[in-house]
């Protein structure tokens, strides 16, 4: 094809991918020779239509100099008497390529003649490999004669996106300047603008995409209303808002327009809100804030002005979906605020919603989704059951009123049972009566069809879906069941398994075929690979599936889904591999702890929430949302203390009566360590034998599901080869996410790194509860703001941490185990709490923080053997707990660095915080896991923050050979949050450490370098914290001093 040409399509590739129908045209190019009956296979095979476009895209530019002629006349050709894609095909003809604008203008290429072209684009290598579509990139540059098959080939063998295009990256500057000329193209083709800009050699920012939508499905039809709202996302209106009835495609058409937009807009934010209810409608605004790496606020009331502050320091185009949102006053002006380029849809089954006083949303904003009309319906059965009589498919269109959900129900069952159209609807009028004799159901679907006659048609959905259950095998049923208790989307299928009781092989086959088979009956699509696959179901089906049981069935189903999560759900982050399996299952904890709530009228789930409830709320602290975290937490001590019988009217009446016993003056006496809570340690003898009884009054299943059958992470795997002490499989068991086996537990038990079930049975809630406290009481460090005017709430946390620590010594006293919240509780929060320096003189902070020294020095030196929840969690001197002291340390000497009375004293703790970084830097290294290839794979979670550390104390020394070292710190730690895409506040300490650091060591182009970061810190902190007015001055500051030196 004339490069000309090529380049036309290239120009227009969105617009034909999104506008044209393979299926008119792909006939006509067979016959005349551009196609061949293996080129129209491969198109064919593709799942949607725009997948198919795009192959045919692909395909035409290696098809001879007759391809593009033939294309636009198969777009000319006239189908029904009309020429649908007339249009396109004198757009695409009249398309001036650049090539032809700067021959006819005699214009230059858009990059100054003094830039170095392939100096920027090893500047911004990093950058766009994390972004970039390497498979389209390949074809285009293939397609423009600047890659070879060959070159294609070796990048596609790379493991990893990120590392095909590092490969991709380098082999560009090795193909002469048309080929970096021919990459820009190709990223604006792509709608790369933002790439393409950085390589002409100017200013902003990459970013990536940020988006929590799921994929629409596989059999999306183009329906009248897909165009109306196509034809609404295209125009002026901001606001838009999709009113329809249950089933009537409104979420399917939001996901397809999140898809197209996505694709016009590759630096989007794309983010869906569950409009359901006021909480989950605030939990996802929260996680949108959390993806945008900005601070959650405390104040629920905030969060809106948050929201669209991040979205429009952004400056990238925005779709919001607010998807289920029945209750208009959820709404507020900050969420609906206009941006350029954005867009909003809100789906309702209201015909208008109420609205707050400050809320307006036009009567022209609606477009009532009506499902698909007569004509519509037949075909889209068409699509798959050609061979049933078209009178018979308009009975079944006839039957579901247009319904895309029914409709893509009963296509998938017909097609996958081979039934006649008249058997289904006998079946489904059995159904449909079964389903009216259940009150529940009826009263579910009034909420959304209020007519007579739609509210018929919302019992034949049910009934149809209802059906395509029924259709599953009995275990992919049973699995799928499972999963109308969680969210919607985004669902972790490897859980499910769990449901399954055969072998690790057998389980996983049953995984293969609960995909195929939901697939297969239109219940839910499928994204990702192996054990990385997501589910995503309809919601609708989920109500079907919830409404189907009765009571007792549903509690059965909860009790399962606890169980699983108990094993899978647990409170580890210190990696960032390990810990995104928990990050996934993270909403849909918080979904079973609704529902669970709700069925707990007898108390049978108290256990199971108390425990889930725990990780739920730390794994808050973690996200930035500490007051979810408290809230959450305070409710699973609740439940415990239910389950043991603790009255604290009781507890603190024997406390007092042991205080007065013992003659203490006051709950609270000093030593040469500081405060000795003793109220706390009372507290923690009465309730420990409360607990225990109740413990060990537990049924022995749940010692079998939440110690024997847990599953194992990649760090205690770890330990126990270090140990040597590995029972057979587990190695295979880990990579699978299995569960122990009871012979892996028994083996760990004999090699002493399990504790035995019978002793467990008298400490477990003990543990659960200290573990409960701890995590309650550091949600103080996370909200010291919050508690700042609070003493009475502050005091409650503080007296929490204590607790956690005196019931952990408690364990050790009675049963002679050493749990790891007893080292947590000490190092992580009563250590803390002595660096505290409110309320305390200097002499005073100076003896906490001597203390603190003390105590983590002995840690450091020491070992012991710690066990959480009956599996050995740490022996000995391991790196992590050594890094985590010595970073300690370096704060301690920090601290009293600031209370030195002497530049003895002074450099003195200087020189031992130096001492402890370099200790501290050498565990956090030794903890980075590389593949074969040299791939990091795992890491420390807070690595970045521990180089900043280091290097803070090193660049301040005064010392050449220090300041070196701290900037490749500083360098290490600003890479790694940039590859991380992390805009925290480690990125700004590297920032700040890279600029002061080459500012001081002023050799070759260091100013240069340092006036990058400066410019790079002053557009991170207006756009992110503007308030730190202190920083801003401190950065304007260093940027003067580069003016000045140069």
């Amino acid at each position: 094809m004339d490069p000309r040409d090529s380049k036309r399509l290239r120009k227009n590739h969105r617009l034909l991918k999104r506008t044209v129908s393979t299926r008119y045209i792909t006939g006509y190019l067979y016959e005349k020779g551009t196609l061949t009956i293996d080129d129209v296979d491969r198109i064919n095979n593709q799942a949607t239509e725009e997948d198919k476009m795009e192959t045919l895209l692909f395909m035409l530019p290696r098809k001879g100099d007759g391809a593009f002629k033939n294309f636009c006349s198969a777009l000319r050709e006239k189908r029904d008497g009309a020429a649908v894609y007339k249009d396109v095909a004198e757009k695409l003809e009249s398309t001036v390529t650049d090539d032809e604008k700067e021959s006819q203008q005699g214009a230059s290429p858009d990059i100054p003649q003094d830039v170095a072209r392939w100096d920027l684009l090893r500047k911004h290598r990093r950058d766009i490999a994390t972004c970039l579509d390497t498979e389209k990139t390949c074809l285009l540059l293939i397609n423009s004669d600047v890659l070879t098959e060959r070159e294609r080939n070796v990048i596609e063998r790379e493991e990893s996106p990120p590392e095909r295009a590092q490969t991709l990256l380098r082999i560009l500057p090795t193909k002469g300047t048309n080929a970096f000329h021919a990459f820009r193209e190709a990223l604006k083709e792509q709608g790369r603008d933002d790439l393409a800009a950085l390589l002409a050699g100017g200013d902003g920012r990459v970013h990536n995409p940020v988006s929590n939508v799921a994929k629409s499905v596989s059999h999306f039809f183009t329906s009248e209303d897909a165009r109306r709202v196509n034809q609404a996302m295209e125009g002026e209106r901001f606001l838009i808002v999709l009113s329809g009835i249950t089933g009537s495609g409104k979420t399917q058409l939001a996901l397809s327009q999140a898809e197209l937009f996505e694709e016009r807009h590759p630096t989007a934010v794309v983010w869906r809100l569950d409009g359901h209810d006021k909480k989950t409608f605030l939990t996802d605004k929260q996680n949108l804030l959390e993806r945008l790496k900005e601070k959650v606020p405390s104040d629920d009331s905030q969060v809106d002005a948050c929201v669209a502050k991040a979205l429009d320091s952004r400056k990238t185009p925005v779709l919001l979906i607010m998807d289920d949102l029945d209750d208009g006053l959820f709404l507020s002006p900050a969420l609906l605020k206009p941006r350029q380029e954005s867009k909003i849809l809100l789906i309702t089954h209201r015909k208008r919603l109420q609205q707050p006083a400050n809320v307006s949303i036009p009567d022209d904003s609606y477009i009532t989704i009506k499902g698909f009309s007569d004509e519509e319906a037949v075909d889209f059965l068409r699509m798959q059951l050609q061979q049933h009589p078209p009178d018979e498919l308009q009975r079944l269109a006839a039957k579901f009123s247009g319904l895309p959900l029914g409709l893509a129900a009963a296509r998938s069952y017909l097609r996958h049972t081979k039934t006649s159209v008249e058997n289904y609807l006998t079946l489904l009028e059995k159904r449909e009566t079964a389903s009216k004799l259940e009150e529940k159901a009826d009263k579910w679907m009034s909420q959304f069809y209020e007519k007579p006659e739609l509210q018929q048609t919302g019992r034949n959905l049910f009934a149809a879906l209802r059906l395509a259950v029924s259709k599953l095998d009995q275990q992919t049923k049973s699995m799928f069941q499972l999963t109308g208790y969680m969210d919607q989307s985004r669902i972790p299928i490897v859980v499910l398994k769990e449901d399954v009781n055969d072998s690790p092989a057998m389980r996983n086959m049953a995984l293969n075929q609960l995909v195929m088979q939901v697939e297969d009956l239109s219940l839910g699509t499928v994204e990702g690979l192996d054990n990385d696959r997501l589910l995503t179901v309809h919601e609708v089906t989920q109500m079907v599936m919830r409404l189907s049981f009765t009571e007792d069935q549903e509690k059965e189903r909860l009790k399962k889904l606890q169980n699983i999560l108990l094993k899978y759900f647990v409170k580890d982050n210190r990696y960032t591999k390990s810990g995104k399996l928990t990050e996934l299952l993270q909403p849909h904890v918080g979904k079973v702890l609704r529902y669970s709530e709700e069925a707990n009228d007898d108390g049978s789930f108290s256990l199971a929430l108390a425990r889930l409830s725990e990780v739920y709320g730390f794994m808050n602290t973690q996200c930035g949302m500490p007051g979810n975290a408290e809230e959450h937490l305070r409710a699973a001590k609740e439940h415990i203390e239910q389950l043991a019988g603790i009255n604290w009217v009781e507890v603190n009446s024997k406390v007092v009566e042991q205080l007065h016993a013992h003659r203490y003056e006051s709950f609270v006496s000093y030593d040469e360590q500081g405060s000795v809570e003793e109220k706390s340690v009372k507290e923690a003898e009465v309730i420990y034998w409360k607990l225990s009884a109740a413990s060990k009054r537990l049924p022995d299943e749940v010692f079998i599901t939440m110690i024997q059958s847990r599953v194992v992470s990649e760090q205690d795997l770890a330990l126990f080869t270090a140990l040597g002490k590995v029972p057979a499989g587990l190695a295979q068991s880990v990579r699978n996410k299995e569960p122990l086996t009871k012979a892996q537990y028994e083996k760990m038990v004999a090699d002493g790194i399990a504790i035995p079930i019978e002793r467990m049975k008298e400490v477990y809630l003990p543990e659960l509860y200290a573990s409960i406290s701890y995590s309650l009481g550091r949600c103080f460090f996370y909200m010291k703001d919050k508690y700042a005017d609070d003493p009475a709430g502050k005091d409650s946390l503080i007296r929490s941490m204590q607790l956690a620590y005196h019931v952990c010594v408690q364990i050790k006293k009675h049963a002679g185990i050493s749990v790891m919240h007893k080292y947590l509780s000490e190092t992580n929060a009563l250590l803390y709490l002595r660096l505290e320096e409110e309320g305390k003189n200097p002499d005073e902070l100076r003896r906490d923080i001597k203390y603190a020294i003390k105590r983590y020095s002995e840690f450091v030196e020491g070992g012991g053997e710690y066990f959480e929840f009956g599996v050995l969690k740490k022996s000995g001197q391991d790196s992590y707990s050594l890094m985590m002291c010595q970073r300690q340390l370096v704060k301690c000497f920090n601290a009293l660095l600031k209370l030195a009375d002497s530049e003895e004293e002074r450099l003195a703790c200087i020189e031992q915080a130096q001492i402890e970084c370099r200790k501290m830097i050498d565990h956090a290294e030794k903890q980075v896991q590389k593949d074969a290839y040299g791939k990091i794979v795992e890491r420390p979670e807070r690595l970045a923050v521990f180089y900043n550390t280091a290097g803070r104390f090193f660049s301040d020394d005064g010392d050449s050979k220090k300041l070196e070292e701290a900037l490749d710190w500083f360098q290490q730690a600003y890479e790694l949050e940039k590859e991380k895409e992390k805009e925290d506040y480690p990125l700004s300490d590297a920032l700040f450490g890279l600029a002061e650091g080459l500012v001081r060591r002023n050799h070759g182009d260091d100013l240069e370098k340092a006036e990058e970061y400066v410019g790079e810190l002053l557009e991170l902190y207006s756009r992110k914290w503007p308030n730190k007015k202190d920083e801003i001055e401190k950065a304007k500051k260093i940027h003067v001093q580069i003016t000045q030196l140069k």
